[in-house]
């Protein structure tokens, strides 16, 4: 629920200014799992905070500013998901990690929703500092998955895991658009069959991919070439 219009303008104490930024995060995330990252304005934002949008620029810069902060705050989310569940796969399952990075994505699809718009828009309308503040986050949660992922799968190295994480944030990212497409597209599959082919399922497709990957970064040698 929205806080009160009146008390959110008036507060002046610390705690209350710290409810106004909380309220701001959770009235973005609202609207972004709602109608879609792409399609959230800054007016909305303040509609469901209940202010006016110039209320919020106290706070954040820009709309892509709050984005950018859930971006890093999905981050360290996923991270922290990951970690519970990873230390009960045994050692060289690659079809656990796979099916364990599949899931915990697709639990969180604003975060998948998130990664395709960080590096088109959200980066690009914000302060060095904000950039900063992002990049040193998805940082920590790298560093964090790495750890983690190298305990089931020791054979991998530190840059074998950046790889697989910028891969799997890649794929993810437009495989999240694909299967989840506006109300056009899915009007369209239903009226022409043919182009049925287009429609995909996230959690299988995205396990098959990282497997992939994962098979492929095992199979190298130390100086880059595959194992036959």
């Amino acid at each position: 629920m929205a806080p009160d219009p009146m008390t959110f303008r008036r507060a002046r104490r610390p705690e209350h200014k710290q409810q106004r930024y909380e309220a701001i995060l959770a009235a973005a995330r609202s609207q972004g799992l709602l109608k879609g990252v792409r399609n959230v304005s800054l007016a909305d934002i303040a509609a469901e905070v209940g202010v006016h949008k110039s209320a919020l620029l106290r706070y954040f810069e820009t709309r892509e500013e709050i984005y950018l902060h859930l971006t890093a705050e999905g981050w360290r989310d996923w991270a922290d998901a990951m970690r519970g569940d990873l230390a009960q796969l045994p050692v060289g399952s690659v079809a656990g990690v796979a099916a364990l990075i599949a899931r915990t994505l697709a639990d969180r699809p604003l975060l998948c929703d998130l990664m395709t718009h960080a590096p088109l828009t959200l980066e690009r309308n914000v302060s060095l500092e904000a950039v900063r503040s992002f990049k040193l986050a998805g940082l920590a949660a790298l560093a964090d998955v790495t750890v983690l992922i190298l305990r089931v799968l020791p054979a991998l190295t530190d840059d074998d895991v950046r790889d697989l994480v910028w891969a799997v944030t890649a794929v993810a990212a437009g495989l999240w658009q694909v299967t989840h497409p506006p109300a056009t597209l899915v009007a369209l599959y239903a009226e022409d069959p043919r182009l049925g082919h287009a429609q995909v399922e996230f959690t299988p497709s995205l396990q098959r991919l990282v497997e992939v990957v994962l098979t492929g970064l095992l199979k190298r040698e130390p100086g880059g070439e595959c194992i036959p």
